[in-house]
């Protein structure tokens, strides 16, 4: 017979080990920039009927309006609606293509039992074997102005802290710090409790600014 403290402890246990997922915000997504685009292209379908049905009712013809409305700014309104399928049409297919070679495109940052994927332009999966410690760091973008900004990084330490070479570039693979007006923020201490879950062995630090 089955104790039923014992299930409760497995469940426990079985949702402690969740992986720790921080995604892409939903309009931060490919999807919701087509879908924002299909309501633009229904909106301008709906004003062009819009301009018709007026036109029509009104015994005049819709010529006028809808050169009014499509021709002002240089005919931009119409180029854009002339061009605006073509690139839904191009954006749905490579949206498909990406989502069938992969479930992972909007996923910034996994801790999990095994490891840490680090999502971004180059995403990879390390084991925890492989990774010495977990930080963030700040490093330094200069424009073409000259003015500066700073930008926080997720970097996993491949490197033991007596042999980490001089330039944090190199310490090992490293993603965007989720953050931003339309993604999630992550916290150090989201990230700290997480990493501690799944891998209480590897410690996690904040390194501040970087000079490299």
């Amino acid at each position: 017979m089955r104790d039923p403290a014992g299930t409760d402890n497995a469940d426990m246990s079985e949702e402690s080990t969740r992986p720790f997922v921080v995604r892409r915000q939903r309009w931060e997504t490919t999807s919701f920039i087509l879908y924002a685009g299909v309501v633009v292209f229904a909106l301008m379908l709906l004003l062009t009927l819009g301009c018709v049905v007026v036109a029509w009712a009104r015994d005049e013809s819709p010529r006028g309006p809808l050169e009014a409305v499509w021709l002002s700014f240089g005919g931009m309104p119409l180029i854009f609606a002339v061009g605006l399928p073509v690139l839904l049409g191009v954006g749905f297919v490579t949206t498909a293509e990406a989502r069938r070679e992969s479930g992972d495109e909007d996923v910034l940052l996994m801790i999990e039992d095994d490891g840490v994927y680090l999502g971004g332009d180059r995403p990879q999966r390390l084991p925890w074997s492989d990774v010495h410690g977990i930080c963030r760091v700040e490093r330094r973008d200069v424009d073409g102005d000259g003015e500066e900004t700073w930008h926080a990084h997720v970097v996993v330490l491949r490197h033991p802290d007596s042999a980490l070479p001089k330039l944090s570039k190199n310490w090992g693979p490293s993603c965007d710090w989720p953050e931003g007006l339309l993604a999630k923020h992550l916290t150090f201490e989201e990230l700290t409790a997480a990493v501690h879950e799944h891998a209480p062995h590897v410690a996690v630090t904040d390194r501040g600014r970087v000079l490299d």
